[in-house]
C-alpha cells in the first residue's frame, strides 16, 4: 500500500470513526429541532435490574382495592348520615380476603364460585403467556392476594398503559364485517381455523401482523369475504370478545389466501407484536376467559440493581477498554495502533448491533457477554501479534513474519470462534429471559470478534505500515544485529 492512499484511508477511516463515536456515545440533549438528541448507546433495551420500568396491577370485576374499599365506605357513611344511600354501593357487600375485597356477588353457598375461580386461573395464564410472547428480557406476571394479578415489566418505547389495557382482553377469536357489542350467535375461530399471528415487515410502512390460515380457515375466510363482496361490505374486524383488536378496509374481491397481512398503522413492532399475542391467545378456547379485567394505575419503579448502576457500569467498561488500548500501544506501538483502531470498529459495531437489531436487550448477564466477547477479541489479536513476533525474531524479515504470524493464527481464531458462536447459538435458541438475551448479545460480539481479529486488524495494520520509514522500530521490534527498514 502506497503513503498517499494509506493517508488517505487513515483520514478517511479516522473522520468515520469519529462521526460513529458521537452518534453511539454522545450524551443526549436538546437540539434546534422538536426532537430532543439521543445517542445509540442511551437507545439500548434495558432490563429491569439496569433500566427499571412499570408495574400494574389487575383487578377482575368484583374484587377492589383497600383504597377503593375506603372511599367506597366513607362515601356510604356520607350519605346514610344524610338519610339518602340510594345508587351507592354498599362497604357491607364486600368481604376481606388478605388485601383485597370480594364482592358478595363472587361467593354461592359461602364459598367463591367455581366459574370464577376457574376464569381468574384461565385469565393468569393467559396473561402469562401473553408477557411470554413480547419477549422481554425480565418480566413479572404474578397472583398477589390469590385474586389479582401483579404485572412487572422493564421500561420500553411502547406506552404502558396501551399495552397493559389491551393484554386484558378476554374472550374468543372473532373475525366479522361488522362491528359488535355481543358476541351471542357469532362463531368463534380457533387454531383449527388459524395456525397463528405473528409479526412481519411491512417495508416503508413500518410492521403487519400476518395471518396464517389452516387449510379449513382459508376456504372459511375464502367463503366469509365472498359473502362481504356480495353485501358490498369492505371492512373486516378482528375481535377478542366485545374487544376489536385490528380491522381490515378495502376488500372488493373474494380473498383466497393462506397468509393474510394486516399492516394498520403499526410504526414499532412492539406495538405490532402486541396486537399480535393477544390474538394468538384468543386460538386456545381452553385459556379463553369471560373475566373482566381492569388494570390499576401504571407505576414506575427504579432498576433494581440500582438507579445509576447502568451508568456506573458503563463509565468502568469504558475505563477498562481505555486501559487496555493503552496498554496495548505500549506494548506493540504501531500494531498496538492498528489493534485500537479495530477495537473501537468491534465496540462501534457492537453498540450498532445491540442498539438497532431487534430482540437486543441489556442486563447483567448481557454486560458480562459484552465484556467477555471483547475480551475474546482483545485476547484473539495479541494471540496473533505474539505469533507476529516470535515469527519475526526467528529471523523473518517483518512483512514474512506478519503474513507468517497470522497463518499460524488462523486455524486455533478460527476454531475457537466457532465453537463459542456456535454455543452461544444453541443456548440462544432454546433458552429465554436473561439467558437468552446474554446468549443473542455474546453471539453478535463473537461474530463482529472473528472479523475484527481475522480481517479488521490486518487491514488496518497494513495501512499504518505503509507510512513509517522504520517499520521495525514502528511495531516496538528490534534486530540484535542492526536496525532495519523495510518497504
Amino acid at each position: 500500500m502506497g503513503k498517499k492512499k494509506s493517508a488517505a484511508l487513515i483520514v478517511l477511516v479516522t473522520v468515520v470513526l469519529l462521526g460513529l463515536l458521537f452518534i453511539c456515545f454522545a450524551p443526549t440533549f436538546q437540539a434546534k429541532t422538536p426532537y430532543d438528541y439521543r445517542s445509540l448507546l442511551g437507545s439500548v433495551e434495558l432490563s429491569t435490574d439496569l433500566g427499571g420500568g412499570y408495574s400494574t396491577v389487575y383487578y377482575p370485576e368484583g374484587v377492589i382495592s383497600q383504597s377503593e374499599y375506603d372511599l367506597i365506605e366513607s362515601l356510604y357513611t356520607a350519605a346514610e348520615n344524610n338519610g339518602d344511600t340510594s345508587g351507592l354501593e354498599n362497604p357491607a357487600d364486600y368481604t376481606r380476603h388478605k388485601g383485597v375485597y370480594l364482592s358478595e356477588d363472587l361467593y354461592e353457598d359461602g364459598a367463591l364460585k367455581e366459574s370464577f375461580v376457574d376464569s381468574f386461573n384461565a385469565a393468569f395464564r393467559t396473561l402469562q403467556r401473553r408477557f411470554a410472547d413480547k419477549g422481554y428480557a425480565d418480566y413479572t406476571v404474578a397472583t398477589q392476594d390469590d385474586y389479582t394479578i401483579f404485572v412487572q415489566i422493564p421500561y420500553g418505547d411502547e406506552t404502558p398503559g396501551d399495552l397493559f389495557n389491551t393484554f386484558a382482553y378476554g374472550g374468543s377469536l372473532y373475525l366479522t364485517s361488522e362491528t359488535i357489542t355481543s358476541v351471542k350467535g357469532l362463531e368463534s375461530w380457533t387454531d383449527a381455523d388459524i395456525k397463528g399471528f405473528s409479526v412481519a415487515s411491512a417495508g416503508d410502512s413500518g410492521y403487519a401482523v400476518a395471518l396464517k390460515f389452516t387449510k379449513e380457515g382459508r376456504e372459511r375466510f375464502k367463503e366469509m369475504t365472498a359473502s362481504m363482496v356480495e353485501a358490498e361490505q369492505t371492512t373486516l374486524y378482528l375481535y377478542v370478545g366485545t374487544n376489536q383488536v385490528l380491522s381490515v378496509s378495502g376488500i372488493s374481491s373474494e380473498q383466497d389466501t393462506s397468509t393474510l397481512y394486516i399492516s394498520g398503522s403499526f410504526t414499532e413492532r412492539a406495538d405490532a407484536q402486541t396486537a399480535a399475542s393477544v390474538l394468538d391467545s384468543a386460538l386456545d378456547e381452553e385459556n379463553a376467559f369471560s373475566l373482566v379485567l381492569q388494570y390499576s394505575q401504571v407505576n414506575t419503579f427504579e432498576p433494581s440493581a440500582g438507579t445509576h448502576t447502568a451508568l456506573a457500569i458503563t463509565i468502568a467498561i469504558g475505563v477498562l477498554f481505555v486501559a487496555v488500548l493503552v496498554a496495548a500501544l505500549v506494548l506493540y506501538k504501531g500494531m498496538g495502533l492498528a489493534h485500537a483502531y479495530a477495537f473501537l470498529t468491534y465496540i462501534l459495531a457492537f453498540v450498532l448491533c445491540i442498539s438497532l437489531i431487534g430482540g437486543m436487550v441489556v442486563d447483567l448477564a448481557g454486560v458480562l457477554a459484552i465484556v467477555l466477547a471483547s475480551a475474546v477479541m482483545t485476547a484473539f489479536n495479541r494471540f496473533a501479534y505474539r505469533n507476529i513476533r516470535d515469527e519475526f525474531y526467528k529471523g523473518k524479515t517483518l512483512t514474512a513474519a506478519i503474513k507468517s504470524g497470522y497463518r499460524r493464527s488462523l486455524a486455533l481464531t478460527i476454531d475457537v470462534h466457532v465453537i463459542l458462536a456456535a454455543a452461544s447459538l444453541i443456548v440462544m435458541l432454546i433458552a429465554t429471559g436473561s439467558a437468552h438475551f446474554a446468549a443473542a448479545i455474546f453471539l453478535a460480539g463473537i461474530l463482529l470478534s472473528a472479523a475484527c481479529t481475522l480481517g479488521v486488524t490486518r487491514f488496518y495494520l497494513y495501512m499504518f505500515m505503509a507510512q513509517p520509514k522504520n517499520k521495525i522500530a514502528f511495531c516496538n521490534f528490534r534486530r540484535e544485529e542492526a536496525d532495519e527498514d523495510e518497504e
